[in-house]
């Protein structure tokens, strides 16, 4: 459960995608060419854990060094410089190949009858003498482009590429997908949230009828989401500063009541909250006076005739045993009584009143309905103040 969105972070603060905090990888070499395929690496890139190519997400082409025995041997005593290496069976090798003799890791560049050209002390690993008859074990193997390693020992990353495709001409980028981070900050955030409210208010109560959360709660943990993403890249920002003096202003308020959430009962939900349905119609419901003497209802209040002031008439809906008003008039109930439109204060409901208004001419089209949710007069307003906690001492 969360309490706002990416968009919702956009509307707090429109340049939040600015902070977004992948890093550029560059200086691509190429280390070989074979069968219209180039392997590239690119050295002192960090931690590099997801890859992106202009945009794309390399995360289904990542490779993993996992070192098996190729069945092969070498073929001969391997001194410390010597690149060309004989080896009992170059079938079960590829161009590209990461393997492995001892602890030395290397790279195959060419393979030419049982010779095996490599590239030495690949991977930040040290050169060194090997014996004839040596296991060989393949690490990496590599059979379509955008194929990538990061290789912590040697702080680099590898990447193959058609032919066509050099790096040094696409954007690579390291660093998590910032949807990805974008959501786990909200997460947090509505953690935060949470945890910094009273516990007297009803989490699952923060919704509203239409099943939303109030724009409170929604703004307030898009402020928070905001504040933390840009701290993570500049944690002495201004602009992250002044977003949070407004979450503890909102926090506050919550917490003491100051604001009210569409749960809550006020001292004014006796004269009702006025809901437009589908309305067409220029005269329309604007006012209501009194207050209402039951308990709840969502009152439904409808055009049944079309015309002007005088000719138009609404129908109203109360709640009764079985149902709420405004849902007996969606299910085609019959109404409770109705009305000519007069322009006047009018009955609605149990001591309220309602008031049409239109300039002249205006007229109520048939069908238009409003919905008018109303608490009793007698019902407790509800307020966030916490309760005192009494404390002793044993």
């Amino acid at each position: 459960m969360v309490y706002c969105t990416h968009r919702d972070l956009k509307d707090v603060f429109p340049s939040i995608d600015e902070f977004d905090s992948k890093e550029a990888l560059y200086g691509w070499v190429e280390l070989f060419s074979h069968g219209g395929y180039k392997l590239y690496e690119s050295f002192n890139t960090g931690l590099v854990t997801v890859l992106f190519q202009n945009g794309e997400d390399l995360t289904p082409y990542k490779k993993v060094e996992s070192y098996s025995d190729s069945t092969a041997n070498t073929a001969e005593a391997v001194d410390i410089i010597e690149t060309a290496i004989d080896v009992s069976d170059s079938s079960v090798f590829g161009y590209g190949d990461i393997i492995k003799i001892d602890d030395e890791k290397m790279l195959i560049t060419n393979i030419s009858s049982n010779t095996i050209t490599v590239k030495r002390g690949f991977l930040g690993t040290t050169t060194a003498t090997h014996n004839t008859a040596t296991d060989i074990y393949i690490g990496v193997e590599w059979s379509e482009a955008k194929q990538w390693l990061f290789s912590e020992g040697n702080d680099s990353v590898l990447i193959y590429e058609l032919n066509a495709t050099n790096p040094n001409d696409h954007l690579l980028e390291s660093g998590d997908d910032w949807s990805t981070i974008v959501t786990r900050y909200i997460s947090n955030a509505t953690k935060y949230l949470d945890s910094r409210l009273d516990g007297k208010l009803p989490r699952k109560q923060f919704k509203d009828q239409d099943g939303n959360y109030d724009y409170m709660i929604v703004r307030t943990t898009a402020l928070i989401a905001c504040s933390f993403l840009i701290r993570a890249s500049q944690p002495t920002s201004e602009i992250a500063d002044a977003l949070f003096n407004e979450v503890e202003q909102n926090i506050t308020a919550l917490n003491t009541g100051n604001a009210k959430l569409s749960w809550q009962t006020s001292g004014d939900s006796s004269m009702g909250i006025i809901r437009e349905g589908s309305v067409s119609g220029s005269l329309r419901i604007i006012d209501t006076r009194g207050a209402y003497y039951g308990i709840y209802d969502k009152i439904g209040v409808k055009i049944t005739t079309a015309g002007a002031m005088g000719t138009a008439k609404y129908s109203v809906w109360e709640t009764d045993s079985t149902n709420l008003g405004s849902e007996k008039m969606n299910n085609g109930e019959t109404a409770s009584y109705t009305e000519t439109v007069s322009g006047d204060y009018q009955i609605l409901s149990r001591g309220l009143e309602i008031r049409f208004a239109g300039d002249t001419g205006d007229t109520a089209t048939l069908n238009d309905y409003w919905e008018i949710e109303v608490h009793g007069k007698f019902e407790d307003t509800d307020g966030g103040m916490p309760m005192s906690i009494r404390m002793s001492r044993r």
